[in-house]
């Protein structure tokens, strides 16, 4: 029997299949739901948890952000509530300025601050205010008082740097800054926390409050540009004799460029420096489309900045000087001033030219460091002041508050008072050595003795011997009397050293002293201003000349104006001459100071030389050497200038003995046992020259 294929399909097989089918598809859904099903909620589980993440960190930086705002209100509160009223901007506290000419207009110096009247930024030209955007605030227009990106721009500058190249201040700023400042809020150099945080705040309200027109007006009106000058015209005026509104593109940048230091880049003081910050600035301008061309702009440099200003730094003694006169003569005062003086700017500039030359020439040489010039007129008119050779080093007048011993330049008092008490210039004198009360005045050196000779020899070789004896025989107290009737204010002893000038002066009251030579031997005040004037042109004071107060009699005067004469022409003071008749003296303290005073009939000129620390200078240093010189040099260009109108005089002096060799030095030493100097017995009170002298201070 065939055997029967197998079955491939079968009923049991079919049946089978689909029953177990369900079976195992219903478990693996089963376990595929079991699986889902806790799954999603894990998931919304963590969504929950997300969300309240997500709302607690909400609430926490709201709350951080309430305590911040919170803390910044109080903080802002706590800065602003001592900040001044900002209406005060409009109102400007100051010291009155004070502008100090010479008798020709010329500018001799500007003291207090100097302010003009307020201009409106519409009378301006357009780069006025855009050199000071382009140099301190180029998106001034755009900022709301701080500007943060100039901030980030200044701090990554000095991090690249090493060290503060940049600062990120606004123009709104710096008004808040100064506004501050002139309400005696901070000093300059405050660099305080506190001061940056109600800088800052202060700018913000500024803005809020005034427009952007408005700040810069106020800041142009306000900001300092050196010299002592406050805004925009003051400066306009001070630099370039000029209303603002005419300044050219350079003279904007030049002007904008003094806020960074004003000392450093006044173009008066340092041209080169201040041309150098204009092309700076014009560059800027030019980068920020203020200008097209910079180079262009260079073109109107001025040259002649220095027009109308006597460019001598050595006049800063004489203004210092008729400053502090001020409040003598018209009391306090609260406006502006004008001041007119009797400086001369050509004799000025030729004293500064004249004392430079000889200290360079022979200061190191003689070991002498400085030096004081004193030229005034025969009435008491300063024309020019050297007050010492580096003004800035120290502000020490050694014309007018140096008290020095001026030797023998003294000893045309003791010859006075010898010819008031009946000498004549012929009168016969021993030039011997002698000593008196155990002191012994000793002659220079080179001096040799012939035994007599005549008082006008004697001063012309400056013999000390003669003059002791001439001092012996009218008394210390009366040659006091004299030189006290002559104008010598400071402190005078009586004994006899005060007839080789151990005693101190000053250089101007020396020279105002010699003044009376040359003015008839009528009494000198000297004196520097001629008028103060407020800016309305109103006069305040005005100089008035006294009366004539005859202090040396006309036969004496021609006496001693003759001996003066010859002490120059053929004496101590020959370096001195002139291609003038002149008349003066040498004189020394030892080797500590040297001086010489001599005069025309138009001019009268004391000469000082030594050291601050009265360090002596080489031995020899007389009168006749530097000082002597040095009036030679002054005087040359001055007198062909001015040449004078009369000869002081005219009668010759009797020849006398000249066997005797001219003296260089005048010094002395002054010695006795005990060590001290005898007094000789007083003679003359002198209560009526005090009297005198006070008549003519209240005149």
């Amino acid at each position: 029997m065939a055997e029967r294929p197998p079955k491939l399909y079968t009923s049991e097989r079919r049946s089978t299949k689909p029953s177990k089918s369900p079976k195992g598809s219903t478990s693996w859904v089963k376990m595929l739901l079991s699986l889902l099903t806790p799954k999603k909620k894990t998931e919304k589980k963590k969504s929950r948890n997300k969300i309240s993440i997500r709302w607690a960190i909400f609430k926490l930086f709201v709350t951080l952000g309430a305590w911040i705002f919170s803390f910044g209100v109080l903080a802002i509160l706590w800065f602003s509530y001592d900040l001044p009223d900002v209406d005060q901007l409009m109102i400007s506290s100051r010291k009155p300025g004070v502008t100090i000419q010479a008798q020709d207009g010329t500018v001799v110096g500007t003291y207090g601050d100097l302010f003009e009247e307020m201009v409106k930024l519409n009378d301006l030209p357009p780069y006025v205010p855009q050199a000071l955007m382009a140099v301190e605030d180029r998106r001034f227009y755009s900022h709301f008082g701080v500007d943060v990106i100039g901030l980030f721009r200044a701090a990554y500058t000095n991090y690249r740097a090493g060290r503060v190249v940049q600062g990120g201040s606004t123009v709104t700023q710096q008004l808040a800054k100064n506004f501050l400042q002139n309400q005696g809020k901070y000093s300059v150099h405050d660099r305080s926390f506190r001061r940056k945080i109600q800088e800052v705040i202060l700018a913000v309200w500024l803005e809020l409050k005034f427009t952007k027109d408005q700040i810069m007006t106020m800041y142009l009106n306000r900001v300092y540009f050196g010299a002592g000058t406050f805004g925009i015209e003051a400066a306009a005026q001070k630099y370039y004799h000029k209303p603002a509104k005419y300044l050219t593109v350079y003279e904007a940048a030049t002007i904008a460029g003094l806020l960074k230091a004003p000392s450093r880049y006044s173009p008066k003081s340092n041209p080169e420096r201040s041309n150098e910050r204009a092309t700076l600035v014009l560059t800027l301008m030019q980068e920020a489309g203020y200008i097209p061309s910079a180079k262009k702009a260079l073109e109107q440099k001025h040259d002649e900045i220095t027009e109308n200003y006597v460019d001598i730094k050595s006049n800063s003694y004489f203004g210092d000087w008729i400053y502090e006169q001020i409040p003598a003569l018209i009391g306090s005062y609260d406006e502006d001033l004008v001041v007119i003086t009797t400086l001369d700017p050509f004799m000025q500039q030729q004293a500064e030219i004249a004392t430079k030359a000889k200290m360079e020439e022979l200061g190191k040489k003689f070991k002498t460091t400085e030096m004081g010039l004193v030229a005034i007129t025969p009435q008491g008119a300063v024309r020019a002041m050297i007050g010492g050779m580096t003004y800035g080093k120290g502000l020490y007048n050694r014309a007018t508050q140096a008290l020095r011993q001026p030797g023998s330049a003294f000893k045309p008092f003791v010859y006075l008072a010898g010819l008031e008490a009946g000498l004549t210039p012929d009168t016969m004198i021993s030039d011997e050595p002698f000593s008196i009360g155990g002191w012994s005045p000793k002659n220079f050196r080179t001096y040799i003795a012939v035994g007599e000779i005549s008082m006008a020899e004697a001063l012309k070789k400056s013999v000390n011997t003669v003059t002791t004896r001439i001092a012996a025989h009218v008394g210390g107290a009366k040659i006091a009397a004299v030189a006290r009737r002559l104008g010598i204010t400071s402190d005078m002893i009586t004994d006899l050293s005060i007839c080789l000038g151990a005693m101190e002066v000053t250089l101007l009251e020396l020279t105002s002293a010699y003044a009376s030579f040359a003015n008839n031997g009528n009494f000198v005040t000297s004196y520097g201003i001629i008028e103060i004037r407020n800016k309305k042109g109103d006069i305040l004071y005005q100089h008035q000349d006294p009366d004539p107060i005859q202090v040396i009699k006309p036969n004496n005067l021609s006496d001693m104006n003759r001996m003066l004469q010859n002490a120059v022409a053929h004496g101590t003071g020959r370096a001195a001459q002139t291609a003038f008749p002149t008349g003066g003296k040498t004189g020394s303290n030892g080797d500590k100071d040297a001086w010489f005073v001599g005069y025309t009939s138009n001019l009268v000129v004391g000469i000082w030389t030594g050291n601050d620390n009265n360090a002596p200078m080489i031995k020899n240093s007389t009168g006749g050497r530097i000082p002597a010189q040095t009036f030679a040099l002054f005087m040359k260009p001055v007198l062909e200038a001015n040449p004078p109108s009369s000869a002081i005089v005219t009668a010759p002096i009797q020849a006398s003995n000249d066997n005797a060799e001219v003296s260089p030095d005048e010094g002395i030493i002054l010695e006795n046992d005990s060590g001290s100097v005898e007094k000789s017995e007083v003679i003359e009170d002198t209560s009526d020259i005090d009297s005198l002298l006070n008549q003519v201070a209240e005149e």
